[in-house]
């Protein structure tokens, strides 16, 4: 009996102190988001505030089981802060337009230029057709497999063999389609005009790079910075959509809002990761589609997986009449 109690004793000693260090572990991490505006290394944090929510509240449990008020207290505390900017995008309400003009569809896939499951995606979209379609990650097998597709005549592809490739494809017309390097540093982007009935609509298609290291940080926030003149500059409705490489948690995200004066279709609905979406640790929604304050958005939706480490996010749009 006396053995049973001592090893008791002791699984409670090293349950709390494991949840103890866990939330040292998630404070840390917590604070270092907090300095997320001061730019690299702290934006990384930043990106990760949903899974801190989460696991936090989870060590809160096993505090508050083991009876430490104090611990239990500070984790609620970091649960509230974190799961904050979650709640206040999903209770956020559209800005109130109204459109009855041309309804349309556009998508944004990262290809992931590795992958050889060309079917999955040929098969998602024979499900759920897209107008107009900007992919990156774009190689010549993965042109050569989306050659075979009808429904998207007019197209721009500038393919590489490397993760940079990128390119347009549109049931509609498309003017003055090209490539252009919004940060001087050999990484393609696209911009184009698509008509759709008649309309004319600014399209601009990003790749930008992985914020991993200090300098392809700053060329990821030109390469923002040079996207969001672009859209501020437009006479015509515009739509911006890539693997952008940044969550709406990171302050650079705000930053590219203010200043292209567009609008996240994801706003006021659900948290749902693009990037590593199978696996909750590193789930992040990376992939974007921004429009015009003067769209309508009528449905967004996340996409299943296509071989790829992303999945494919589809936006259906209405002009103004």
């Amino acid at each position: 009996m006396r053995g049973a109690v001592s090893w008791l004793f002791l699984r409670n000693v090293n349950t709390s102190l494991l949840a103890l260090l866990a939330l040292g572990g998630l404070c840390v991490a917590t604070s270092l988001a907090l300095l997320a505006p001061l730019g690299w290394p702290f934006e990384l944090f930043a990106h990760f505030r949903p899974q801190y929510a989460v696991a936090t509240l989870l060590v809160m449990l096993v505090l508050a089981w083991q009876r430490s008020v104090v611990a239990a207290g500070i984790a609620v505390l970091l649960v509230a802060w974190n799961a904050l900017p979650i709640v206040q995008r999903a209770s956020a309400d559209a800005p109130p337009v109204s459109c009855d003009g041309p309804a349309f569809t556009v998508a944004t896939v990262n290809l992931q230029y590795s992958n050889p499951q060309h079917d999955r995606l040929l098969g998602w979209l024979a499900g759920h057709p897209a107008d107009v379609i900007v992919v990156q990650e774009l190689t010549g097998a993965w042109a050569q497999a989306l050659a075979g597709s009808d429904a998207h005549p007019h197209r721009f592809l500038l393919t590489r063999e490397d993760p940079y490739g990128i390119g347009v494809l549109s049931r509609w017309p498309l003017e003055s389609a090209g490539a252009i390097d919004l940060a001087g540093d050999g990484l393609p982007s696209v911009e184009g005009i698509v008509e759709i009935e008649g309309r004319r609509v600014r399209l601009l298609g990003l790749h930008t790079h992985w914020p991993v290291l200090p300098e392809v940080a700053r060329m990821r926030d030109t390469a923002l910075g040079g996207a969001a003149g672009i859209a501020r500059a437009s006479d015509l409705p515009i739509i911006l959509l890539g693997d952008l490489n940044l969550t709406p948690d990171s302050p650079q995200f705000t930053r590219l809002l203010d200043e292209s004066a567009l609008r996240d279709v994801v706003s006021g609905r659900r948290w749902r990761p693009t990037w590593q979406a199978g696996f909750w640790p590193l789930a992040l929604r990376i992939d974007h589609v921004l429009v015009s304050p003067q769209l309508c958005v009528e449905a967004v939706e996340v996409g299943p997986s296509i071989g790829s480490d992303h999945r494919p996010v589809i936006a259906r749009l209405r002009l103004p009449r």
